[in-house]
């Protein structure tokens, strides 16, 4: 089998595995690629396109229109040479999905990792009425929110037999506590990791609330101090509460290791985010406050993590201040989270159920 992989991301091509870089963010020539190493067909060919292009146009498909033309324009003239397309998430779809459907299906398939619920679960609009034309030449979908089916059923339901649910699996021997767990440094902090979709006022709310005998550290959205500093200050300056800007890959895994526990805090969307946060943070043996969303649910196992009501800052709070003063709580809570996402969701059980539903949609 040959497939061709669209991703919503940049890639970095290379003769050998970079040091410090996620499998997901690297192509090394000859060799598997990301989750396709654990596919049990060896004779599995694997071509990756990424969002790469001029910096302008980079800029207008990624801020403006939210999806790439140039990645699927570029590889129109190769796409008879493959039997499946993956597209992840439909940024990397929607173009080759409406070119399908106007002009036909050709031989291949194509299947696409549904992310984002085709445009963040929308029910009403010009952009529903864009992916519900364009969405009927899917051959398949993935998606990784088992609540994703009610809306498919709801705004696209010629989809629901088509559609496939598939936990995530994270990448367990990049997340491996004991390789950094010696050159743990600092003093222990609660740590919130993300860039955007976090629900970071019920977090500052919240934390404020406890007796913060524990530092709150914030990674990932440098505009959330503006909110910190309404708060006002106190002895310990911004209430005990630091915010820092995106760091690399590696010095994230260092902050997960000195982390005492961390918390995942988002609102309620019925779509596919938080997941891999979450998974990995479990991996590296670390306790979780998470949001009862969605996205989520399938994750939660007793004594491997905690859930709170979405946006109920007290319950969080208790929860914190809870998690403040039991360390070995903590530790229990960490490890079995540890052993959970070995036994449940990693990337190799992943991967097989994303062999065997392409090989299902293909038979079809």
């Amino acid at each position: 089998m040959k497939i061709l992989m669209l991703v919503n991301w940049k890639v970095q091509y290379t003769s050998k595995v970079p040091e410090g870089v996620q499998p997901p963010d690297y192509y090394v020539e000859g060799e598997p690629y990301w989750f396709f190493r654990y596919f049990e067909d060896k004779d599995t060919e694997v071509d990756v396109v990424d969002i790469s292009s001029f910096p302008a146009l980079e800029r207008f498909e990624k801020e403006k229109i939210r999806f790439y033309i140039r990645q699927t324009l570029k590889v129109l003239p190769k796409l008879k040479n493959y039997d499946v397309v993956l597209s992840h998430g439909m940024q990397s779809g929607i173009v080759l999905c409406f070119l399908r459907k106007l002009f036909g299906k050709g031989d291949y398939k194509h299947i696409v990792f549904d992310i984002g619920a085709f445009n963040s679960a929308k029910e009403s609009g010009r952009a529903l009425r864009f992916m519900q034309y364009a969405g009927r030449s899917l051959d398949g979908v993935i998606y990784h929110t088992p609540a994703q089916i009610d809306y498919y059923r709801k705004c696209h339901p010629w989809l629901t037999k088509k559609a496939f649910f598939i936990p995530f699996g994270t990448d367990t021997e990049f997340f491996d506590p004991e390789i950094i767990e010696q050159k743990k440094t600092e003093k222990p902090f609660i740590l919130c990791i993300g860039y955007n979709k976090r629900d970071w006022k019920t977090l500052i709310d919240a934390y404020l609330m406890t007796d913060r005998s524990i530092p709150l550290r914030i990674i990932g959205n440098k505009d959330v101090e503006k909110y910190v500093d309404e708060k006002g200050f106190d002895e310990t300056g911004k209430n005990n509460i630091v915010v820092l800007d995106k760091v690399s890959i590696e010095e994230l895994k260092m902050q997960i290791a000195n982390a005492a526990f961390c918390v995942l805090p988002l609102k309620n969307f019925n779509y596919s985010f938080g997941q891999m946060t979450m998974l990995q943070q479990m991996a590296m043996g670390k306790a979780v406050v998470a949001a009862d969303v969605p996205s989520l649910r399938p994750y939660f196992v007793e004594g491997a993590n905690i859930k709170y009501e979405s946006e109920n800052k007290e319950q969080l709070s208790k929860i914190i201040e809870t998690l403040m003063h039991d360390k070995e709580l903590c530790e229990s809570l960490g490890q079995k989270a540890k052993v959970v996402v070995k036994e449940q969701f990693n990337e190799q059980i992943m991967a097989g159920k994303i062999e065997d539903t392409i090989k299902y949609i293909c038979r079809k």
